[in-house]
C-alpha cells in the first residue's frame, strides 16, 4: 500500500459539537480535497468459511469490469488515512467505497456529522440520495416527534429522525449503495461523512456486496435458533425505518423518482398474506452469504423479552442475542464441558472446580477489550449487566435482574482502550487532530474510582493505532473466551506497563489438557457504538419483565473469530496494549489549548 504524504489541517478555530451524550469538538476543516481521495487501495480480504464469518487473513476480493472492488463475503477494512505509516490491515478510501459514480443508481447514507458539499462531489448529480443525519448537527429540531425532511440538493432528501426528549443523538453510520447492475453494497462503520474522518483520523468499515435475488430461491438463511425478525436484513430494515428512511422514500417518489431500486420499506401485500411480511429489501437481494449479526440501538423504552418492542431488539440486549445466534455464548461453551452441567448461579463462571477428590469442572469467563473514541459515565451495576449481555448469558441476566441488580459478583477483565494525552501528542497531527476523541474531566474522575476497585475488573489501556501515528475514531470490541485456570504463554498478552509482571489474555485461549479444542476463539464488534450508557441503553426491571431505556441511534456488526491469527488481523490497536500507569492521563480535548 502506498504511504500518503503528510498534510496538516488548517489552523482554524473549532466549534463544540455533541456526540454520544458528551461534548465533541469538531476538527478544523482539512485541506481541499485532492484527486487522490477518490482512489482505493488494492488490498482486501474475504471469507470462505461459513462459521468463521470473516477470514481476516485473506487478501482476496473480486472486481467489476470497471475495476471496482467487490466484497461478496464481507470484509473489514481500515479507512486509508493520509497518516498511516504501516500497512498491516487492508485499507480503503471513500471513493473506493462508493465506487464509480456512473455505476450508482441510488444511495441511502447515514452519519452523525456531514459535510454535504464535500459528500455531494462523490455522486452523480442525477443520482437520488437519502441522507440521514442528527437533527442538532443539521439544523433540525431535536425535540421533533417525527422525522424532519428537507431537500438539500437536487435529487437529495435529508431526514433527521426524532430524539427521545431531545436527548442522545443519531449516531449510526451506514450506507446502502444500489448499483445499476442490480447489486447492493452495505457499509457499516464508525466514520462520519466529513473529510477529517476519511483523511486524517482512523476509522474502520465493514463492507459486503449482495447480488439481486434469483426468482424462486430463498433469500434469507437463518442460523440455529435465529428468527426471521433477527436476521441481518430484518434488523437493517428496522434501523432504516427508525431513522426515517421510509418517509424519505415517499418524498423522493413525490419528486418523480418512481423507479427506485428500493421504493418502500413496507411489507408487500403478497408476503403479508403469506404470513412472512417480507419487505422489498429482504426479498430483492440474496442474503444467503451473510456471516455477521447486525446490532442496532434505537431510542425509546423497550419492555419485555419478546415482541416488536421487546428488549432483545435493541441495545446491549440485542448484543446478547447476536452473541447467542453466532454460537459465542459463554453458556454454550460451558454446556459442552465435562459432565455437561452448566452453573446457573448468575455469577460469571459457567463452571466451578469442586476441589481435590471431586470431579474437576473448569471455569470460563469472557474478557472484553473495548476500543472507544468516547468515554461514558459508568456504574458497577451497568458494567455487570453489559458483561452478562456480552457473554450471551440470558439466564444469568434474568437472575441478576430478579436480585434487583444487587450482590454483584467480582467482574472479569474489561479493558477500556482509550488514548493518553502523551499518545495523542505523539501522533502526526497531535492535539489538533484529535477533536473527535472525547473524555470529559468528570468522567475521568468517575472511571478512575471504578478502576481503583478491583471488584469491577475495569482497566484503562492506551490506544495506539497499529497503522502508525494516527488518532483512532474507531469503535471495536473483542470478546475473548478464556479458560480461567489456563496459563497464558502468548507474549502478546503481556502488559507493557513499567514494572509489571502480570500476564494478560488479550488473545490466546488455552484449554484444559485433553479437552477437545472447539473452533471458537472470540467474537468481534465494529460499528458506531462507543462504550457508554447512551450507546447501549440502561437495563432495569425484572427477569420476567425487563425494561431497556435508550437515547441514541447506533449500528454495528458482530462476527466470530476462530483463531488467534484472526484477532491479529482484525484489531485496529497496537498489541499488547499498555496499562495506564502513574502519571498517565486520558486525552481530554476540553483541557487542550487547541479547543479552549
Amino acid at each position: 500500500m502506498d504511504v500518503h504524504s503528510l498534510e496538516k489541517p488548517q489552523d482554524t478555530e473549532s466549534p463544540l459539537k455533541r456526540e454520544d451524550d458528551v461534548v465533541e469538538t469538531l476538527a478544523p476543516p482539512p485541506p481541499a480535497l485532492g484527486a487522490a481521495e477518490n482512489g482505493a487501495s488494492r488490498s482486501g480480504e474475504s471469507s470462505t468459511d461459513k462459521r468463521a464469518l470473516l477470514d481476516t487473513t485473506a487478501a482476496q476480493t473480486s472486481s467489476t469490469r470497471s475495476g471496482r472492488r467487490t466484497f461478496p463475503d464481507g470484509n473489514l477494512l481500515r479507512v486509508d488515512t493520509m497518516h498511516a505509516t504501516k500497512a498491516e490491515t487492508p485499507g480503503i478510501r471513500l471513493g473506493g467505497v462508493v465506487g464509480p459514480r456512473e455505476e450508482l443508481a441510488f444511495a441511502i447514507l447515514s452519519t452523525f456529522i456531514v459535510n454535504a458539499e464535500w459528500l455531494y462531489s462523490f455522486f452523480d448529480p442525477a443520482t437520488p440520495v437519502v441522507l440521514v443525519t442528527d437533527p442538532a448537527m443539521s439544523g433540525g429540531d431535536p425535540d421533533a416527534w417525527r422525522p424532519a425532511l428537507k431537500n438539500i440538493f437536487p435529487n437529495w432528501v435529508r431526514v433527521c429522525p426524532p430524539l427521545t426528549g431531545g436527548r442522545g443523538c443519531m449516531h449510526m453510520k451506514y450506507m446502502l449503495l444500489f448499483a445499476k447492475s442490480g447489486a447492493l453494497r452495505i457499509v457499516i462503520g464508525s466514520a462520519n461523512l466529513i473529510p477529517q474522518e476519511w483523511r486524517h483520523i482512523e476509522n474502520y468499515v465493514f463492507i459486503q456486496d449482495f447480488p439481486p435475488a434469483t426468482g424462486g430461491v430463498e433469500t434469507v438463511k437463518l442460523r440455529a435458533g435465529e428468527t426471521l425478525s433477527e436476521a441481518f436484513p430484518a434488523v437493517l430494515v428496522a434501523a432504516l425505518r427508525a431513522t426515517g428512511v421510509e418517509e424519505a422514500l415517499v418524498a423522493l417518489t413525490r419528486l418523480g423518482h418512481t423507479s427506485l431500486p428500493l421504493p418502500t420499506l413496507v411489507p408487500s401485500a403478497d408476503t403479508a398474506k403469506a404470513g412472512t411480511k417480507l419487505t422489498a429489501l429482504e426479498r430483492g437481494w440474496d442474503w444467503s452469504r451473510v456471516r455477521v449479526a447486525l446490532v442496532s440501538t434505537v431510542p425509546g423504552k423497550w419492555e419485555g423479552w419478546a415482541g416488536q418492542r421487546g428488549v432483545l431488539r435493541t441495545g446491549q440486549t440485542r448484543l446478547l442475542r447476536a452473541v447467542q445466534v453466532l454460537g459465542c455464548s459463554v453458556d454454550d461453551w460451558g454446556s459442552e464441558s465435562k459432565g455437561n452441567a452448566k452453573a446457573k448461579t448468575g455469577e460469571w463462571e459457567t463452571r466451578k472446580s469442586k476441589g481435590k477428590g471431586k470431579e474437576n469442572v473448569e471455569e470460563y469467563e469472557l474478557e472484553l477489550d473495548y476500543l472507544t473514541s468516547s468515554i461514558g459515565t459508568y456504574s458497577v451495576p451497568w458494567i455487570a449487566v453489559f458483561r452478562l449481555c456480552a457473554a450471551g448469558r440470558m439466564q444469568a441476566l434474568r437472575a441478576y435482574l430478579d436480585r434487583g441488580q444487587k450482590r454483584i459478583p467480582a467482574q472479569g477483565p474489561t479493558r477500556v482502550i482509550y488514548p493518553t494525552l502523551a499518545t495523542i501528542r505523539g501522533t502526526v497531527l497531535g492535539e489538533a487532530g484529535a477533536s473527535s476523541i472525547s473524555c470529559l474531566p468528570h468522567q475521568w474522575v468517575k472511571i478512575a474510582a471504578l478502576i481503583a476497585d478491583p471488584m469491577t475488573g475495569l482497566e484503562m489501556r492506551d490506544a495506539r493505532s497499529r497503522s502508525g501515528g494516527v488518532g483512532m475514531h474507531t469503535k471495536m470490541i473483542l470478546g475473548t473466551l478464556r479458560h480461567s485456570s489456563a496459563q497464558d504463554d502468548d507474549p502478546k498478552n503481556e502488559t507493557e506497563g513499567e514494572g509489571e509482571t502480570r500476564r494478560e489474555s488479550d488473545v490466546e485461549i488455552n484449554y484444559a489438557p485433553g479437552k477437545p479444542v472447539r473452533s471458537l476463539h472470540a467474537w468481534f464488534y465494529v460499528g458506531s457504538h462507543n462504550f457508554s450508557v447512551g450507546a447501549w441503553g440502561a437495563l432495569s426491571g425484572s427477569g420476567f419483565n425487563p425494561v431497556l431505556n435508550v437515547v441514541n441511534y447506533e449500528l454495528g456488526i458482530v462476527l466470530r473469530l476462530e483463531r488467534p491469527e484472526d484477532v491479529d488481523a482484525a484489531v485496529a490497536w497496537e498489541r499488547p496494549t499498555r496499562r495506564y500507569t502513574e502519571g498517565d492521563v486520558p486525552w481530554i480535548p476540553q483541557e487542550s489549548e487547541f479547543f479552549k
